[in-house]
């Protein structure tokens, strides 16, 4: 049956390409289908991070955002699924549910961080060979669901913030993942890849390469004075975000993380946007969040 709230194109369930573009484990259209009722039954106590999930809406969304996302590894299938993920996030926004749209957001932008150069050139022909269609729909997916972050990160702040619902490292990640959403998927990527305490770097001038900086909040405690020598941090911009704009990344999602009360992690953001000081041939580059990607890229 039609789903009154769909707002894109989906691939039909008898096309080949659910045999041609797979997940982590295969073929996804079993799990796809439960997304696509048209009056999803969700219980409100699987409406949570922290709970194991029964339904059979639930399981297929778990099973679908796990497949999909599985080691931070980029799955082809997310060029059919990101339409059905985003009719299925129009129906809890029309009704207003707050938490699942939030549930919806997380795991969706954890998703499309996976959507870079670093993962996807395998697919390249894959890719080139999918009718136009599919590709503008997946890509309209992402634009939609772009709009949708911007629009909770300027208006909906207070409601993360509610007693009991998320976990402040939870709302961390929350704000990695759309960042994601919003458009630096490379940045929301890294940061995810080292769980937001570590990162590779290469020097641009001599390579020297190093991968021991830790930058977790008991680490940085410990050995400031040693983190500082490697890393001299973007200086602070509390209150300088307008809550409607998002040019400057570092300068909004610190502001964010700040106004969600996890001062610790806007601190540790700032080494992330922060100059390296090659100890090696004392270059001085930066910002240390790109350097950490062109590391990767160089494995």
């Amino acid at each position: 049956m039609e789903n009154n709230y769909n707002i894109f194109e989906t691939t039909d369930f008898n096309s080949d390409l659910w045999d041609k573009l797979h997940g982590a484990y295969g073929n996804i259209l079993e799990d796809i289908k439960p997304l696509a009722v048209k009056e999803p039954d969700v219980p409100e106590n699987e409406k949570t991070l922290y709970t194991s999930f029964k339904s059979d809406y639930m399981v297929a969304f778990d099973n679908i955002c796990c497949t999909l996302a599985h080691q931070m590894s980029f799955y082809p299938a997310s060029y059919i699924a990101l339409p059905y993920l985003a009719n299925a996030f129009n129906y809890w926004y029309e009704k207003d549910d707050f938490i699942m749209q939030v549930l919806f957001l997380l795991n969706v932008g954890i998703i499309v961080s996976t959507d870079i150069g670093y993962n996807t050139e395998y697919y390249k022909s894959t890719r080139e060979s999918l009718p136009e269609d599919v590709m503008q729909n997946y890509q309209d997916s992402i634009l939609f669901f772009k709009e949708k972050a911007e629009e909770l990160l300027s208006n909906k702040l207070d409601m993360l913030k509610q007693p009991d619902l998320f976990k402040p490292v939870d709302l961390t990640y929350i704000c990695i993942s759309l960042l994601a959403l919003i458009g630096k998927k490379e940045h929301a990527f890294a940061f995810l890849l080292g769980n937001f305490d570590q990162c590779i770097i290469s020097c641009k001038n001599c390579g020297l390469y190093t991968e021991d900086i830790e930058l977790d909040n008991d680490y940085m405690k410990n050995t400031i004075q040693e983190l500082n020598s490697l890393i001299t941090p973007a200086a602070p911009v509390t209150g300088q975000w307008d809550k409607k704009s998002f040019d400057n990344t570092y300068i909004w999602l610190s502001n964010v993380l700040q106004l969600l009360g996890n001062d610790n992690d806007a601190a540790k953001l700032s080494y992330f946007y922060g100059t390296f000081n090659c100890p090696e041939c004392g270059a001085k580059t930066g910002p240390v969040v790109d350097l950490y990607m062109e590391a990767l890229f160089e494995e």
